[in-house]
C-alpha cells in the first residue's frame, strides 16, 4: 500500500474461546527469528505469524500472536482480490455505456444529450477512453448540442475529502471510487533531464482543454531525496475559468528522468476537461457541459467499452498495490450482490402476481378483449432501476464467503477492500486460513499469479530473498509492515505465510525482519540459510540499487508508453520498494 501518515489502531486479542479450545496456544519466536528481531530491534510482542501448510492437516509450522487484531495494511487485497475471482469469475468485464436520446441528424448534429454510464472499470485508462471518442465519432454523432451526462448509479459512496486518510489527498492511491472513473483520475507528468541547459522538459498526460501545462522546470544540485515535495507543484484557478499547472520549485539532476503523478481536480471537472479535449482531437464539436444524472429509459445505447478481464486487474491490483482498483473490486462484488437480490425479489413479485391472477375466474377471449382491446399488445413489465451498491453490501458478501470458508468474520474486517483504513483488521491465523482457501479455491492459477514474485516482480521486485520460491503480497503504513502469501520450502513442501510488524520504533528494521520469516520458512527442512545481517543487508542493497537503476533506465526508454499501467504502479514501487529495502 501507498504510504501514509496513519498510525493503526492498537492491537486486540480477537480469538473466540472455543477456537482458543481448538488450536495451540502463540509460540515464542523460534531462534533465527529470535535473533533477527534482536539484531533489526523488533519487539516480538509487536510481531503476528502465522504459517501453516497449504494442504492436509499438518501442524502449523508458527503461531506466534496469531489471534491477535491488527492492520493489515495492503495485505487486506489478498481477501479482496480472491474474494472478487470467487464471486465475479475470472473473465467478468466491465462495460462503460456511451447513450443518446436523440438520434443525429444528416450532419451529425446530436439536439440531445450524450450520456456516459459507468459500471465500475477501475482501468478505463485515456488511449482506451479516446479510442471510444473516435468510436462515437465514427457512428454519427459529429456535434453535442447538450450536456454530458455521468451516470454512476452502481456505486453508492459518500463524497467524503481524499484528504481524510492521510492529509496527501493529491497522491493517487487516494483516489475515491467513482463508477465512471477514467485514467484514474490521474495528470502525469514526465521529465526528462537535460543537463547542459540545465533544465527537464516535461511531457503532459492527458491532454486537457483550458489547463495551461510549463514545458520546462529547472535542475537543481543535491540528492534526490524527497524529489516531489522539491518540485512545489500548485495548480492555479484563472479568471477565464482555465487553470494553470506551476512547479515553483526545482528537479533535482541526482533523480534523472522521472513521473509524477497527482490528483488536481474533482472527478465532473477532470472528465468535462479530458472529454473536450480528447472529443475535439476526434474531429468533434460541443457546446454542454458535464453533470451527474441517470440514463433515461428511451436512451439508447451507441457504444460500450469492455474493460480487461478481472484476473489482469487483480494482478494489477495485487503486485503494484493498487489501492483505487482494490475499493474497485470490493464495490463491484457489492453491486453484484445488490443486483442479484434485487432481480430475485423481482422475479418473486412477477411469480406472485401470476398465481393470483390464476385465482381469478377465468375470461372468454370476447370477454378479455372487450375489456382491454389492446391487452395482446401490453408489453412485460420492466425491473425498475437497482440502488446503487454501498460498503456494506460488500461487507455483508465478504461475511457470508468467510462463512462458506469456515472463517469467522469477526477475524477478517475489511472495511472498503484496500486496507486504507482505520477500520480494517484481521488476525494473522485467519489470514493464513484464507491464504489455504485460495489454495484449495477452483481458481488458485489465476491467485497466485497475481502475487508478486519474490525478487522478480511487482513490490516484491528489490527484495531478493527465497527469489523466485515466494508469491508474496506486501503491506506498508507507517507503522505497519506485512506479508502475505504462499513460500516452497527447501524439502518440497508449500506454506500460507502471513506475519506483520507494527508500532513506529519497530519499522526501521521491520522490513528485514519479514524477508527472515520468508528465509526461514524456506529453510524449513533443510539447512538453514544465513541469516540477513547488517554485511548481507548492504550487498542486498547495493545488488538492488544496480537492478533498479537498470529497470528505471529500461523503464524511462518506454517513455510515453508508461500511461498504459496504472499510475499508482510507480507510487507502490517506491513505497513498497525502496522504503521497504533493509536498513543499517
Amino acid at each position: 500500500m501507498a504510504g501514509g501518515a496513519y498510525a493503526a489502531p492498537a492491537a486486540a486479542p480477537a480469538k473466540s474461546a472455543a477456537e482458543a479450545k481448538q488450536t495451540p496456544q502463540s509460540a515464542p519466536l523460534p531462534n533465527p527469528l529470535a535473533r533477527a528481531a534482536k539484531r533489526w530491534k523488533v519487539d516480538p510482542n509487536a510481531v503476528t505469524i502465522a504459517v501453516v501448510p497449504v494442504e492436509g492437516t499438518g501442524a502449523p509450522a508458527l503461531l506466534h500472536r496469531a489471534d491477535t487484531a491488527v492492520s493489515p495494511a495492503s495485505t487486506a487485497k489478498l481477501v479482496t482480490t480472491l474474494l472478487a475471482l470467487e464471486k465475479l469469475g475470472v473473465n467478468h468485464r466491465w462495460l462503460t455505456g456511451f447513450y443518446t436520446d436523440a438520434e443525429p441528424d444528416a450532419k451529425g448534429k446530436l439536439k440531445g444529450n450524450l450520456y456516459v454510464k459507468g459500471s465500475g472499470d477501475p482501468n478505463f485508462v485515456i488511449e482506451d477512453f479516446e479510442m471510444e471518442l473516435s468510436r462515437l465519432y465514427a457512428s454519427g454523432v459529429r456535434s453535442i448540442e447538450g450536456d454530458v451526462v455521468i451516470d454512476r448509479s452502481r456505486f453508492d459512496v459518500p463524497d467524503t475529502s481524499e484528504n481524510a486518510f492521510d492529509g496527501r489527498g493529491s497522491r493517487p492511491y487516494n483516489v475515491s471510487p467513482d463508477a465512471a472513473l477514467i485514467n484514474y483520475r490521474n495528470l502525469s507528468f514526465e521529465f526528462l533531464p537535460d543537463t547542459e541547459k540545465g533544465i527537464a522538459r516535461i511531457a503532459v498526460f492527458p491532454k486537457m482543454e483550458g489547463v495551461r501545462f510549463p514545458s520546462t522546470i529547472k535542475l537543481s544540485k543535491g540528492a534526490c531525496g524527497d524529489w516531489k515535495t522539491k518540485l512545489g507543484f500548485k495548480m492555479e484557478n484563472l479568471k477565464d475559468g482555465t487553470k494553470r499547472a506551476r512547479f515553483n520549485g526545482t528537479l533535482p539532476s541526482a533523480c534523472g528522468a522521472k513521473n509524477f503523478n497527482v490528483i488536481a481536480m474533482k472527478r465532473d471537472e477532470y472528465f468535462e476537461r479530458v472529454f473536450r479535449a480528447a472529443w475535439k482531437r476526434a474531429g468533434g464539436t460541443w457546446k454542454g457541459k458535464v453533470r451527474e444524472g441517470r440514463v433515461p429509459e428511451e436512451a439508447e445505447r451507441r457504444i460500450a467499452h469492455a474493460s480487461p478481464a478481472l484476473t489482469e486487474v487483480a494482478t494489477l491490483t495485487n503486485k503494484w498495490s493498487n489501492n483505487v482498483m482494490a475499493r474497485h473490486l470490493f464495490l463491484t462484488v457489492g453491486a453484484n450482490r445488490v443486483e442479484r437480490e434485487a432481480k430475485e425479489a423481482w422475479e418473486a413479485k412477477l411469480k406472485a402476481e401470476k398465481a393470483e391472477q390464476a385465482k381469478q375466474p377465468k375470461q372468454s377471449k370476447q370477454q378479455a378483449a372487450g375489456q382491454n382491446p389492446s391487452a395482446k399488445d401490453k408489453k412485460a413489465p420492466k425491473m425498475p432501476p437497482v440502488r446503487g451498491a454501498t460498503l456494506a453490501d460488500a461487507r455483508a458478501e465478504l461475511s457470508e464467503w468467510l462463512r462458506e470458508k469456515g472463517i469467522d468474520p469477526a477475524l477478517i474486517h475489511i472495511d472498503n477492500g484496500s486496507g486504507l483504513s482505520r477500520e480494517t483488521h484481521v488476525t494473522a491465523r485467519a489470514m493464513a486460513s484464507l491464504l489455504r482457501a485460495g489454495w484449495a479455491s477452483p481458481y488458485m492459477p489465476e491467485y497466485l499469479a497475481s502475487l508478486p514474485v519474490t525478487g522478480e516482480d511487482g513490490t516484491m521486485v528489490k527484495r531478493k530473498v527465497a527469489v523466485s520460491e515466494g508469491r508474496i503480497k506486501t503491506g506498508f503504513l507507517t507503522d505497519v509492515r506485512s506479508i502475505g502469501g504462499y513460500v516452497r520450502s527447501m524439502d518440497g513442501r508449500r506454506w500460507a505465510v502471513y506475519a506483520s510488524v507494527h508500532g513506529a520504533k519497530n519499522m526501521p528494521g521491520g522490513i528485514a525482519f519479514l524477508d527472515n520469516v520468508i528465509l526461514w520458512v524456506r529453510d524449513l527442512g533443510e539447512k538453514p540459510t544465513i541469516e540477513i545481517t547488517a554485511e548481507t543487508a548492504k550487498k542486498a542493497d547495493e545488488a538492488r540499487a544496480k537492478k533498479a537503476a537498470e529497470a528505471e533506465a529500461a523503464q524511462e526508454a518506454q517513455g510515453a508508453q508508461e500511461v498504459k499501467q496504472a499510475p499508482e504502479a510507480a507510487e507502490a514501487e517506491e513505497t513498497e520498494g525502496t522504503a521497504e529495502a533493509p536498513q543499517k
